[in-house]
């Protein structure tokens, strides 16, 4: 049974009952795994207590933090201070300087548009790893940013068709910020395909793309990983 997940939920942290149900909505519309994001200033009682809502619901949760450093140092540091700390570390793109950096260290996992970067030339090149995804966020669609929907979505495909030729894997995500901006896993997927993606990319930009990487940095941050292809196994007492 295919598992789809949905990497961007942003919920209002500051609203129980909304975390609800947009938890119980991602859950009856088919979703098995869910990244809630958080703010770097979110307090640990804040990021427990939404985490603990979408578990309830039913569902596999992730914690994710958004950054938007503009400069070198503004997103090293960063991500040293947060990395540890969630399981999805995302970057919007705001500068060209940042996104030099981001999409060559295994640190940031995903690279997403949003409204301030709606009208840019995104200047994305060569990834340096397979662990470099671009996320396009359906709420760029559904909630009307100043460009036509005809114009955004065909700057959106190029931007996809830019991302696949420098080695970057396509996630699609709702960045829905209530339940009224949550969509079905196959509408997701219809999405993607009017994008540019393939029927099967499509579907894997909501499934084994997004579950291989949470999977992934799980390990990560488990304490029996070393470090890049090494983990701890067990050690033999003498």
């Amino acid at each position: 049974m295919t598992k789809f997940a949905d990497l961007h939920l942003r919920p209002p942290i500051g609203n129980p009952i909304a975390q609800k149900e947009m938890a119980e909505l991602t859950c009856c519309l088919g979703y098995s795994l869910v990244a809630v994001t958080f703010r770097p200033r979110n307090r640990d009682e804040e990021v427990n207590r939404a985490k603990n809502i979408f578990l309830d619901a039913g569902l596999d949760v992730v914690s994710r933090v958004d950054i938007s450093g503009t400069s070198r140092n503004g997103l090293l540091k960063e991500l040293r201070a947060l990395r540890r700390d969630f399981e999805i570390v995302a970057m919007e793109y705001r500068s060209s300087e940042a996104l030099r950096i981001a999409q060559r260290d295994r640190r940031v996992d995903i690279i997403y548009l949003d409204s301030a970067s709606s009208s840019e030339v995104f200047p994305l090149s060569r990834a340096s790893s397979f662990s470099a995804h671009l996320e396009i966020n359906l709420s760029m669609l559904t909630e009307r940013q100043g460009l036509p929907e005809h114009v955004q979505i065909g700057r959106i495909g190029r931007e996809i068709a830019k991302a696949k030729q420098n080695r970057f894997r396509i996630v699609i995500s709702s960045g829905a910020h209530t339940s009224m901006h949550l969509r079905a896993p196959r509408d997701v997927a219809a999405v993607g395909m009017l994008l540019g993606l393939g029927r099967e990319e499509a579907l894997r930009s909501i499934s084994s793309i997004p579950v291989s990487l949470v999977n992934k940095n799980r390990v990560k941050l488990s304490s029996r990983y070393a470090g890049e292809n090494v983990r701890i196994i067990g050690i033999r007492d003498e």
